[in-house]
Formats: structure tokens, sequence, C-alpha cells
């Protein structure tokens, strides 16, 4: 018995001689972490959490600060998308009246509460009580209404009476001539803002929104044209959590389910043996563990969120894997005696394979702790204290209440014997012996059963043997790891932002529209300069003026001049209109000429130098871009734009769009993500083998089914639509943890379990063979490898089976939840599940039969090097073999 599995053996021992200690304190502490409940608060919010935490776009977020109008960081946004039922243009009289009546109808009449007091919109809408919606609209039905040159129907500025309108924010869904002159529009957007800086700000934005949806809701069922739909930051939290409110239900069918597997797997006959209460217990067990966990992390203040929905799938599944390895134990304990004995031995049998899988699991989700996605980093705690708590719960609670639960098998088999009745020979059996003595069965099947009879294990260890076999084996593997490979180049990192509500919530429309339109038609980014530039100096305005002529023609996606909105051009023009000189780019009267000629200052911040003068100490500009069909050119444009950038250093310049930071940069940084988590993982994984196997072959075998998993999961997982991006990095993290399980099960009975057995029939095997030293070596080898493999598969080949069986049935009812980021977990734990079982009941065994080949034919040709002859072999033993 080896070392680690010596301190189970006496552990057991202690459980099943006081076991009160190990149910009472489990119990206390989850009633305990009760308390945590009344902690319970959540995290949605996709914008952060779904955005790397050392991201550049998180430094660019920040930047904008300064600037309200650009950043709303101190306001509550609505949008309203208002559409045609037909599809059709809005650029009609009729439709145009009613959104211009809409809109005076909330402006004008629609007050807000936040608790004390009740506002109108003039009163709350802040910063942006100067950009009107009723502008745009007037701007539009006097385009309709006149064909006057000085109206100039572009976009996303239109010139009216020699002013510039625009309107990047307020139209889409275009159709324009040759000229670029809009003739069509397909889609309108009303903007409503609330500044939740005012007393009771955030109380007072709820209440207007609940106002504004219910009036939309009644607008588009009683309009006969138009339909009306609200975007804001609450609303995609709702839909957010919805996720969860429809997931957690199926949890209780999971239960069932997993249950009921356990309850038809591990029926036994006589039926006193088999461990049906013991299952109930096996999923009261992670149960318990999953709340303890939930309890004391709220209780520390960590928040909740929907990517932490399959958390109970996951660690219910875990779970009932660990109990049926130890329940495994319990039937290879040594059958008459006493339940001390028994309790040692089947925790020593099982003890150490469920710890190194235990551990693996830990220490392989402790690494997404490193992660630079916080949504990564959140999942990972959550998931690596539930299974340590589960790991300890399973060897404490389960294994002593099932102390007490066999103690009626035991007491039943101590009364059979004593009756002189063996317990061996049940009903069942009685009529199974019956069955096979009876005239039922033919002449040729008794006399079958009258030689040395083979089960279908030992079988399947000859049919392993065989060369067909092998070969078999070899190419699907070999196969397998072809066409992963080549779907993986094919990986790409694009997501929509519409994977982040059910597939059937009326957010993933407007969402889907919302998108349409930024990429394809106005994506503005904000470029916010701090500190301001010494514009005094001529030389600085002609390098900043080059640098934004960049910007606005970076091919494909801008649009030059005519897209871009910067005061400094228009500055520059009053100017040079009125004949003055360099003195008017001068810190002291820069700002007074700004004022003198009514530009909006809301584009600008201002501060005291140090003659107590005040001056502009930086502004920000806007770029449209367009002509995009997906995030992936985001990320190129953002990456463009940021190299030019970098090339201008005496400017302190930041640009941002929200899509930047999600879902733009947290998809960029996912390969990096995972290819530092999958190395890191796969390192530890095998320094942990190495701890508790100590075998170099062990390794090796771990890492190729760790590399081979990891990478079918990636290429299977495109091919079932399943982009790189924050949300499958943690369920490749996830398969990461898994497809050791299965392995090191495999890899841990063979190498050492199993292989301990071997050595006592050593000398057995040795008095049968009829030739030198060396011989008798190789046959005992090939002997080894054959009893060992049946030895390893009869251990943990059924639990292993039960293992992947159970995680993937216990991930079924999350195929009615048809959400992106629930499929994403079911579809990779359906395909660890079938890829851990063939790698660890098909591939390794082969891997440890040619193993033992090459050394056999090594060693072999080493003997005949130094004997120059060939040894025989005793027929007598090659029918032992046989």
């Amino acid at each position: 018995m080896r070392p680690l599995e010596r301190v189970f053996y006496k552990y057991g021992y202690l459980i099943a001689t006081h076991p009160w200690p190990f149910i009472i304190i489990p119990t206390l502490l989850t009633i305990i972490s009760t308390y945590g409940f009344l902690y319970f608060h959540s995290q949605d919010d996709i914008w952060d959490i779904y955005a790397p935490t050392n991201g550049l776009s998180r430094v660019e977020e920040k930047a904008l600060q300064r600037f309200e109008y650009a950043s709303a960081s101190h306001h509550h946004r609505m949008q309203i998308l208002i559409s045609r039922k037909d599809g059709g243009s809005l650029l009609f009289m009729k439709y145009l009246d009613e959104i211009d009546h809409t809109h005076h109808l909330i402006t004008e009449n629609v007050t807000a509460s936040n608790g004390n007091s009740t506002f109108r919109y003039d009163e709350m809408c802040g910063v942006y009580c100067a950009d009107s919606n009723a502008g745009v609209i007037a701007f539009l039905k006097a385009t309709i209404e006149t064909n006057s040159s000085q109206l100039i129907f572009t976009f996303p500025k239109a010139s009216a009476f020699n002013n510039e309108a625009f309107l990047g924010y307020s139209i889409g869904n275009l159709t324009k001539d040759s000229m670029g002159i809009v003739r069509e529009a397909r889609m309108i957007i009303l903007h409503y803002m609330v500044d939740t800086s005012l007393l009771n700000g955030k109380e007072l934005a709820r209440n207007f929104e609940f106002q504004l949806r219910k009036i939309f809701e009644i607008l588009t069922r009683e309009s006969r044209h138009l339909d009306y739909a609200l975007l804001s930051r609450t609303r995609e939290l709702e839909e957010q959590r919805a996720i969860s409110l429809t997931a957690i239900p199926y949890l209780f069918i999971t239960s069932i389910v997993l249950l009921g597997f356990m309850l038809i797997t591990l029926v036994s006959f006589p039926l006193y043996k088999s461990q049906h209460i013991e299952a109930i217990i096996a999923i009261i067990s992670p149960t318990m563990a999953l709340w303890t966990t939930v309890g004391f992390l709220w209780w520390c203040g960590f928040p909740f969120s929907n990517i932490l929905t399959v958390v109970p799938f996951l660690v219910i599944t875990i779970g009932i894997d660990d109990a049926f390895l130890i329940l495994a134990g319990w039937r290879q304990s040594t059958v008459g005696a006493s339940l001390e004995q028994r309790m040692a031995e089947s925790v020593a049998i099982s003890g150490a394979s469920v710890s190194v899988t235990s551990v693996t699991d830990v220490l392989c989700f402790a690494i997404g702790l490193f992660s630079n996605m916080p949504v990564v980093q959140l999942f990972c705690l959550y998931v690596t204290i539930a299974l340590a708590m589960d790991f300890v719960y399973q060897l404490t609670f389960f294994t002593a209440l099932m102390s007490f639960v066999v103690r009626r098998q035991i007491t039943i088999d101590e009364k059979q014997q004593a009756s002189g009745q063996s317990s061996e020979t049940s009903s069942m059996q009685k009529w199974q012996e019956k069955l096979r003595d009876g005239s039922i069965l033919s002449m040729e099947t008794k006399k079958k059963k009258t030689s040395k009879s083979r089960d279908w294990l030992e079988i399947f260890v000859d049919w392993l043997h065989s060369g067909f076999a092998k070969v078999l084996v070899m190419t699907i593997f070999g196969a397998h790891i072809g066409l992963s490979c080549y779907l993986a180049t094919k990986v790409n990192t694009d997501f929509d932002m519409e994977n982040l509500y059910l597939a059937d919530s009326p957010l993933t429309d407007i969402s889907r529209k919302m998108q349409n339109f930024v990429l394809k038609e106005s994506f503005i980014d904000n470029f916010a300069v701090y500190p301001m530039p010494d514009f005094a100096n001529e030389t600085t305005r002609n390098r900043f003026e080059k640098m934004v002529e960049r910007l606005e023609m970076i091919p494909k996606y801008g649009g030059g001049l005519d897209n871009t909105n910067l005061w400094l051009r228009k500055y520059k023009e009053t100017v040079s209109f009125w004949g003055e000189d360099d003195e008017a780019w001068n810190a002291e009267t820069l700002l007074n000429n700004y004022r003198e000629n009514d530009f909006d200052e809301k584009y600008i911040t201002t501060s005291k130098n140090p003659q107590g003068i005040e001056v502009i100490d930086g502004f920000f500009f806007t770029i449209v871009y367009q002509n995009m069909s997906s995030f992936l050119e985001v990320e190129t444009l953002m990456e463009i734009r940021r190299k030019i950038i970098s090339e201008y250093p005496e400017f302190t310049v930041h640009a941002h769009h929200p899509f930047e930071k999600v879902p733009t940069e947290s998809a960029a940084a996912a390969p990096t993500n995972f290819i530092q988590t999958s190395v890191s993982a796969i390192i530890l994984m095998s320094l942990l083998v190495l701890i508790f196997v100590m075998k170099f072959e062990a390794i090796i075998s771990v890492v190729i089914s760790i590399i081979s998993i990891c990478i079918g999961i990636i290429g299977y997982l495109h091919l079932w639509d399943v982009h790189l991006d924050a949300v499958s990095l943690i369920s490749i993290l996830m398969s990461i943890g898994f497809s050791v399980d299965y392995s090191a099960h495999v890899c841990y009975h063979y190498f050492a379990h199993a292989a301990e057995e071997e050595k006592q029939k050593e000398n057995t095997h040795r008095l049968t063979v009829n030739g030198t030293k060396e011989d008798r070596v190789q046959v005992e080898k090939f002997v080894d490898t054959r009893q060992r493999v049946v030895s390893t598969l009869r251990g943990v080949g059924w639990p292993v089976i039960q293992s992947g069986l159970s995680t993937a049935m216990g991930m079924f009812p999350l195929l009615f939840v048809h959400a992106y980021v629930v499929a994403v977990f079911w579809k990779t734990i359906l395909l660890v599940s079938i890829l851990g079982m063939f790698h660890a009941l098909l591939l390794l065994p082969i891997i440890f039969i040619l193993t033992a080949d090459i050394k056999r034919v090594f060693s072999c040709s080493k003997s005949k090097n130094k004997t120059n002859k060939v040894q025989t072999i005793h027929p007598n033993f090659i029918n032992t073999v046989s």
C-alpha cells in the first residue's frame, strides 16, 4: 500500500469509529453560512466585468470621464429606437408628426420622482438639455416640406442654413443617392438622459425609465404604423439576470435526472446491496458544499453574476463523480470484514484517486484567479472554493453518513452467514443458477461453461492488445488531432452583443438593430485631449492637424473631413476671417475668443493657470467611422487608430467607444488569456500527476490527453458556432480541469495501485517460465500489462463511465435554456465527457500497451545480443496468459 493510501486507510478507520464529528461540523458550517445570504448583491454590468483589467480601453474610458457630455458618466441614458412596422422609411410627414407628438408628450407632461421631489424632464436632463430631439425632428420635417438649397441632408453631418446639424446619433438604416444625400431613413433614435448626480439621482432615473417603458409599450401596441423599443443599461442588466432566473429552476430537474441515473447504475443483487440511499446523500453533500461556498462568499462581499448560473450544475455533477469512486471503493473492499476495515479499505482505494482529481480541478480553476478578465476571476473564485468544499464534504459528511448506511448491509450479511446461507445466493442468483444449469441453455453453451470463464472486461482487454485495435484507436486519435488542429486555425474572436441575452429576449432584436447601426453607419469615437497642447506654436498646430487628418482618413472606415466634429477647425476659419494673428492662439485669449464666438462649451474643460487666468485645459472631438460588419473589424480599426496616436507622443490623446471595451477588447484578450491559462494549467497538472504517481510515463499520458482534449474543445466548439471570447474562455479552462479527471483516474490506478497488485503475483509467474531470467522478465511485462489494464478498468472503468454519463446528463436540462452563455457550457461539458471517456478508456490503455510493447522489443533485442540465442517459453505459461 502506497503512503497516501495508508493515510486514507487510517482516515477511513477513524470515520467508521467516530462518524458524528464528520457529520456535525459540515452541517453547522452550512447552517452558519446561510447568514451570508443577507448580503446578496449582483454585478451584471457587462461593460465592466467582461473588460480586461489591464485593457487600454479602461484607460481611454477614464480619460474621457472629465468630459461629461462625451462620457455620460453621471447620466443615465435611454434610447428609443423607432421604426415602421412594415420596415419602410420614416421620412414622411405623418410618421414624423407622430414622433414629434410623442416627444413633446414626454418632455412636457411626464414627471419623475426621486422619492422626495418631482422633476420635469428639463430639470433632470443635465448637460444634455441643449441636445434636443425636437431639433432633429424639426430638421427632418423641414427637408421634406421644403426643397431649399439651404438644407443639405447628408450623414452624419447635415447643413441647415449654413449651420451644421449632427445626426450621427439620431437616424440610421439609411439609403443615399450617388451624391450622398439621404433619401430614406428606416430608424430614428430619440435620446433621454437623467442626471444621476442630482439628489437620489439613481432612483429618479429608475422612476423616469419605468414611466417611459409603460408609455412606449402602449404606443407600440396602439400605433398603426410605428414600433418603439427602449434600450438602456438597466434593461440590459435585467435581461442578463433573466438568464439566471430561467436556468436555476432546471437545477431541480438536474438533481432528479442524476438521482435517477445513480439509482439505476448503482443497483445490485441482492437488492439490499444496492447503494440507493448513498445516491441521495451523494447529491445532498455537494449541494451543502455549494450552499456553504455561496453563503460565505456573499458574506465576504463578493457579488453574484449571471455567468455563475452554471456553477451549481458543475459542483453537483463533479461531486457525484467523486461519490461514484467512493462507492466503487466500498464494492471492492473485503466482503465479510468488519465495518471499520471495509470503510478503511474503501476510503484507501478511492481517497487517493478522489484527491488527485479534486486537487487538479481546484488548482486548475485557481489559475483563472490570475486572469485579467473580472468575469473569469469571479467564476473561478466561486468554482475553486466550491470544489474545495465539495472535496472536504465528500470525505467527511458523505463518507461518515455512508458508514451508517452500510451497517445494514453488513448486518444482513452476518445474519445470512450465521444461518448458513451465503449472501451471494439470493433468490435472483438462485434463478440465474437454475437458468445456467437448466435445459434453457444449449449443449454447446454448457460445454463452454465447463471451461475457464472469462468476463467481458478481459475479452475487451484482449481486443485492445490486438493489432487491429491498436491501429483503429490510433487512427481515430490521429484523425481527431488533425481535424481539431484544422478547426482550431479557423477560430476567431468575433462576438455579438445579443449573445449576452436569452435568445427569445425582446432585447435581442433591439441589440442587433443597434449593433448593426453603430458598426455600419455611425461608430462615433470620442477623442479626449488633455492636457491642452501649446497651440500658440504653429508647428504644434500643424502636427495636431496632420494627426487628425490621418485618423479621419483611415482606409475603408474613415469618411474624411465630413465625418469629423472638431471645434479647432471652425476656430481657425474664424481667426482667418477676421485676419487675426497668432496672438489668437495664446492660451489667455483662446478661451475668450471661444466664448465670444458662441462655441459650445460642452467640448472643453477649463482651469486657472498659475497667473490666475482661466484657460482651456483640455477638449474632445469626435470622428464617425463606418462600413464595419463585425467586432473583428472594430479591433482592426482600434489597432490602426492607436498606432497613429502613438506616433504623436507630444499629444496626450485617448480615444474611446463603449464597443471597444466590450466586446472588442475583451474578445481580443481571449487568445492571450487562453494561452497563458492553458500552458500554466498543463504545467501544473503535470507536476501534480508527478507528485501523486511518480511516473514520467503518467505525465506524458496525461499531457497528451489534456492537449488533445483542449484542442478538440476549441475546434469542435468552433464547428458548433462558438467563438473564442470571455465566455468560451471560462469553458475551455473548465475543460482542462475536467480532462484531467478521466485520465488521472486511469493513470493513477495503472501506475500506482494496479502495479502493486501485480507485484504480488510475480513469484508465481516466474515459476511457470522455463528459460533465462531475461526471457522471464519479458513475459512478465506482457502479463503485467494485460492484467494491469484489466485491474485498472475493473477498478475505475465503470466509475469513469458513470462520471462521464452523469456529467453529460447533468447538463441536459440546460439545453432548454436558450442563451449563448449557457449553451457554451453544456456544449463544452458534452464534448469533454465524450473526449474524456475516449482518452481514458481507449487511448490511454493503447498507449500503455504500445509502451510495454516497445520496452519488450527493446529488452528482447538487448537480451538476444547478450546470449546470441532465442530462449523458449514453457507452454504451460502461455496457457496461463491466454
